[in-house]
């Protein structure tokens, strides 16, 4: 049995409840010779030395709280250390990360981070027993860009002129699995939905990838009047039997936690691209499902105008993302031929070409 002294995110019992398995009962107390502060890093807690700090003491726990307790903590590189609380032998969670000098504040990290935070903490709890903490802390960042995903979704409504006649609240879920989880899940719902006649479907099984939410950015030069594609390996045409996997796209990336699509976009475009353009260059195209029946996933897509010179084709793409990409300038003309013949398969690039089709003269008359 062993007692932990919790300084940070933990002492939000929301989170520790569903994070520990069960309620755990806790004290106020006060840990000498350590003070909190915010990470140099980011918005996240940690122990630095000198003065003190109050938490929580918890009760002793057995071995199934604590293994829970462990592997969320280890998850996001913390690990137990010996400690004294008063008179009584407790373990804390520590970080390598230094401070930064300033204090934090679990009211205010609740608010900014605390729905994404427990939907990222289901996801790691998942992988207890299931998969390596190596393996999950590769793609910690994914988790918690999925979760941050799917809270922008929940917030937003689309315009309705046509349909649809029911809401999230029509449906009745009967089960939800997740027989993997990784940089794509897979999820089985088990769900009974109305029907358009007045009846009820009866129960459905229905399977779905997760994946991160997306920005793709089309560059454009309107004096040139030409555009700038990317060419690389794609999975899904491989997968799909595909004899031509390579495949020419806008630029693109997945959506931070904690970033907007906007963000991403002019951010993917350096990276990929070695482009730089302000907030105001980008033009919006459309927010869309690629594919809503399988795929859960958001794509915002945009046009950016920007100055491509003949040197602004060539390699690109960033090592340490493992991307191997190869840039082309296209005359605008050129791309919309591409959509009749078949030669430009990939949705985001076709909606975007289409959507320059129709704002071309205005973009060019500047």
């Amino acid at each position: 049995m062993s007692r932990y002294f919790l300084f940070g995110t933990l002492r939000w019992q929301t989170l520790l409840t569903e994070v520990a398995g069960r309620p755990v009962a806790c004290t106020p107390a006060t840990l000498t010779g350590w003070s909190v502060e915010r990470a140099a890093r980011g918005d996240w807690p940690v122990l630095v030395e000198g003065g003190s700090c109050t938490g929580l003491l918890t009760e002793p726990l057995d071995a199934g709280p604590r293994a829970r307790l462990d592997w969320y903590e280890t998850a996001f590189d913390y690990a137990p250390e010996a400690v004294t609380v008063g008179a009584e032998p407790a373990l804390v969670y520590r970080a390598d990360d230094a401070g930064a000098g300033e204090g934090w504040d679990l009211d205010a990290w609740i608010a900014a981070h605390g729905a994404r935070t427990r939907l990222a903490a289901a996801e790691v709890m998942r992988g207890l027993g299931r998969v390596s903490q190596t393996d999950l802390a590769a793609r910690r960042g994914m988790i918690h860009a999925r979760a941050d995903g799917t809270l922008r979704v929940r917030g937003t409504r689309r315009p309705v002129t046509t349909g649809p006649s029911f809401t999230v609240d029509d449906i009745e879920v009967l089960g939800r699995r997740h027989p993997h989880d990784g940089f794509t899940g897979i999820e089985e719902w088990r769900i009974d939905h109305p029907r358009f006649d007045g009846s009820r479907s009866g129960p459905l099984t229905r399977t779905v990838a997760t994946t991160t939410d997306a920005a793709t950015v089309l560059p454009y030069d309107p004096v040139r009047d030409r555009v700038l594609v990317v060419e690389q390996v794609r999975m899904g045409a491989l997968a799909n039997g595909d004899p031509q996997p390579w495949m020419i796209e806008p630029v693109a990336g997945m959506i931070d936690a904690g970033e907007g699509p906007e963000a991403c976009a002019l951010r993917e475009l350096e990276e990929e691209a070695g482009l730089r353009a302000p907030p105001e260059a980008l033009h919006f195209v459309a927010r869309y499902y690629p594919s809503p029946g399988v795929l859960a996933q958001l794509l915002h897509s945009y046009v950016v105008t920007c100055d491509l010179p003949d040197g602004a084709a060539g390699l690109g793409g960033l090592d340490a993302e493992h991307e191997d990409l190869r840039l082309h300038l296209l005359a605008l003309d050129d791309l919309l031929a591409m959509i009749p013949s078949g030669e430009a398969a990939n949705a985001p690039l076709v909606a975007s070409a289409q959507w320059l089709a129709l704002n071309r003269e205005r973009l060019r008359a500047g």
